[in-house]
């Protein structure tokens, strides 16, 4: 019997032919290509200036795609955390749906941050000042505001429960002329000429436009490509002590759909059935 072109095996140099038309669609709110612009701390720095309204704020370090360890419940891998010279940290989201971006989501990532920044014997007032920010494809919150700052409050005094805790929720949607919603503006675009700002533009002109950048982009897809493959090739995938491994296997799933594979390709890859993936694409709007 005849196999079906869409599932003929498939070399590395087609793969990256389709990698790079794929790339020039990419903006930053794409999660692989936003760790990749936020690799130049520059882009990182600039994005916060803007959303806390902070232009003398300097990362001095940060983190992309780091696994924050819980060792008594569920982890989780938080796109980015950065530090700045104030010692305040920043979780930096950027949430494609509002299930992404749920209040208990941002508690969640808040927790997180608490348990990974107090080394053992610290006293607790020396946690630092926490920023979870979800950057959001939709208006999450609903609240129709280009962004939301939460804060815990006395229901008696209505003053701020001073914890240094703080979640910010902003729109993309809202894309009006001001500093933020220029931003926002970039984060949509694909293309570099585009973009108001020269900081922005200039490193996505850099991972589109140059031999490097864009081979260093392919590398990352073949990276997740390679990544599917080998977990499709995982023996007893289905197994009920495995559903954390079922979670893994939807998001590489969506990450490979955004790379242009078919259902069909994907579930041979992943090795689920192909059900199973279109249900999964008929939940997720990109």
């Amino acid at each position: 019997m005849t196999v079906p072109t869409i599932l003929q095996p498939e070399g590395l140099e087609q793969r990256y032919e389709r990698y790079k038309e794929k790339i020039k669609h990419f903006t930053i709110m794409n999660d692989i290509f936003m760790r990749n612009v936020l690799k130049e701390t520059a882009c990182t720095e600039y994005i916060l200036q803007v959303i806390m309204n902070k232009k003398e704020l300097k990362v001095i370090d940060q983190t992309l795609q780091k696994d924050y360890k819980n060792l008594q419940g569920r982890s989780a891998i938080l796109d980015c955390v950065a530090k700045d010279a104030e010692n305040n940290f920043f979780n930096v989201e950027i949430q494609g749906e509002n299930d992404g971006a749920s209040p208990k989501r941002a508690r969640y990532h808040c927790g997180l941050l608490d348990m990974n920044l107090l080394n053992p014997g610290d006293l607790f007032d020396n946690l630092p000042e926490t920023y979870v920010i979800f950057i959001t494809k939709n208006d999450a919150l609903g609240y129709n505001l280009p962004i939301n700052h939460i804060r815990r409050r006395s229901n008696e005094t209505g003053e701020i429960f001073e914890d240094g805790q703080h979640i910010l929720y902003v729109n993309s949607k809202k894309q009006d002329d001001t500093e933020l919603g220029r931003l926002m503006h970039d984060l949509h675009c694909e293309e570099a000429d585009e973009m108001y700002s020269n900081i922005l533009a200039t490193r996505v002109h850099q991972l589109k436009e140059t031999a490097e950048g864009v081979n260093q982009m392919c590398q990352e897809l073949e990276e997740i490509y390679n990544e599917g493959v080998e977990r499709g090739e995982q023996s007893g995938f289905l197994r009920g002590e495995q559903s954390g491994e079922l979670k893994k296997a939807r998001e590489t799933t969506l990450a490979l759909l955004e790379m242009g594979m078919s259902a069909e390709q994907i579930a041979k890859a992943v090795n689920l059935s192909i059900e199973t993936i279109q249900s999964w694409i008929s939940e997720t709007s990109f």
